[in-house]
């Protein structure tokens, strides 16, 4: 009997000298990671879920979420220079001045009830060796989708073409800026859809990623970054983004008083919620979907807008498809999405009328008869853009300067929505550059003053 239990006794303390030895790290030396190929990023580490909103303390709003900040790469001027090349018309081009160091954040903004979110930005900086300062440059994306898996910072990663947003930031970076890119509101959080076109969820995620920039560089995580951002902040955007950076400014002097707001910047922007569904029928599941999710059941039934064929799988079309799926899917012939009597009332101008909760919904989140405060901006935009065509964009304009805005405008030629912001790259820059020198913008209203 002892003999059996001594081999017990043997068995099991080798056993939990296999489980000891099993559960000891392997030797790093036995492993040598494989070198990321040029130009392609890393996988993104896995993050935390969006933490359960809380109620927000007075200082919250604009803070960055340190334990969740990761590097994602440093872009070297010979890699910009083959991007922009790739993206810019060779007059817009300019040569990279700066390499890049890109960092994904998270920063807290507030929700519809004002509680704490998180939602996620990339921050790209130039990389220098002594102590430096930049202007701060916020830009808000175009439409890309309403589900989470259509976020704008899932782009590069998902191998997608919804803006290149990549090229575009890592344009302005190089040429001397700090750029924020944040994803809107409802992305990070797997239990919502992205309340498309709200503008002051967009107002307040665009400033809120501007005062996590100057959280971020208070207290860097690494000490190679050495870039730090001056007081001068602008705001931009395209298509979306550009209804997304106007509210932003529209809101800046109650909401983020603190920030140097030096210029709005619209590149293709849709300015006219209502005037998107005139011109561009195939974004109105989208519109139709988020302003009934966010405002209310009672704000619209999509059996009054969309044609019978849409209806069956109506939801989970709308809560899937990203923007490139949603171009091919939808048509953008008016008789082939809308019932009659919503097309009747849409281009007869009789929404008040027909679909009076609705419209006061369009009504206040249309970038139109608003109080703007005395920032310059520039509107830039495409002759032949088929998304948001010219007549919308002119009332804007014609809006702005009737209010005493000063307004720079330009129309090219030929050009259309998808490829605005690349031929409108060396005005966007010139034109800021020329306020960061202390000159004074002549508005091309007209009847504006010339200084």
């Amino acid at each position: 009997m002892r003999s059996v239990r001594v081999h017990h006794l043997v068995f099991f303390l080798a056993l939990n000298l296999i489980l000891v030895l099993a559960c000891l790290p392997e030797d790093a030396s036995l492993s040598t990671p494989t070198p990321p190929g040029p130009l392609t990023l890393p996988t993104p580490t896995p993050l935390p879920p969006t933490p359960t909103p809380t109620p927000l303390p007075a200082a919250d709003p604009g803070t960055v979420v340190q334990a969740m900040t990761r590097k994602h790469e440093t872009t070297t001027i010979e890699q910009i220079d083959h991007l922009v090349a790739t993206f810019l018309p060779g007059r817009n081009r300019m040569p990279a001045q700066y390499d890049i160091d890109t960092y994904r954040i998270w920063f807290r903004t507030q929700d519809e009830d004002g509680l704490a979110i998180s939602i996620q930005a990339d921050l790209r900086f130039p990389r220098v060796a002594v102590t430096q300062t930049f202007p701060v440059f916020v830009y808000g994306s175009g439409t890309t989708g309403i589900a989470t898996r259509c976020a704008p910072l899932n782009e590069h990663f998902a191998g997608r073409d919804w803006g290149d947003y990549r090229s575009h930031m890592l344009a302005y970076a190089t040429q001397g800026y700090i750029t924020v890119l944040p994803n809107w509101h409802g992305y990070d959080d797997q239990n919502r859809t992205h309340p498309y076109f709200v503008a002051e969820l967009e107002g307040r995620a665009m400033l809120d990623a501007a005062k996590a920039v100057y959280d971020f560089f208070a207290d860097p995580p690494a000490k190679d970054i050495l870039a730090q951002p001056d007081a001068a902040v602008f705001l931009g955007g395209y298509s979306q983004g550009g209804h997304g950076a106007f509210s932003a400014g529209r809101m800046a002097s109650s909401y983020a008083a603190e920030l140097a707001i030096k210029g709005i910047v619209g590149h293709a922007m849709s300015p006219d919620v209502e005037g998107l569904m005139y011109d561009s029928p195939r974004y109105s599941p989208y519109i139709v979907y988020a302003y009934r999710d966010f405002y209310g059941p009672e704000t619209i039934d999509p059996a009054d807008v969309f044609l019978p064929k849409w209806l069956p799988t109506f939801e989970a079309d709308v809560t899937s498809k990203c923007i490139d799926e949603c171009f091919a899917y939808y048509s953008n012939d008016p008789t082939r999405m809308y019932t009659p009597q919503f097309r009747e009332a849409l281009y007869g101008d009789r929404l008040a009328d027909e679909f009076p909760l609705f419209k006061a919904w369009l009504d206040t989140n249309d970038s139109s008869y608003k109080v703007y405060p005395g920032i310059p901006v520039i509107l830039l935009h495409g002759a032949a853009d088929p998304i948001v065509k010219v007549h919308t964009i002119e009332g804007f304009v014609s809006y702005l300067c009737g209010a005493g805005n000063n307004v720079t405008y330009k129309l090219y030629p030929g050009v259309n929505h998808f490829q605005t912001r690349q031929h409108s790259f060396a005005d966007t820059a010139t034109w800021m550059q020329h306020i960061l020198e202390g000159n004074t913008i002549t508005s091309n209203c007209p009847g504006a003053a010339a200084n």
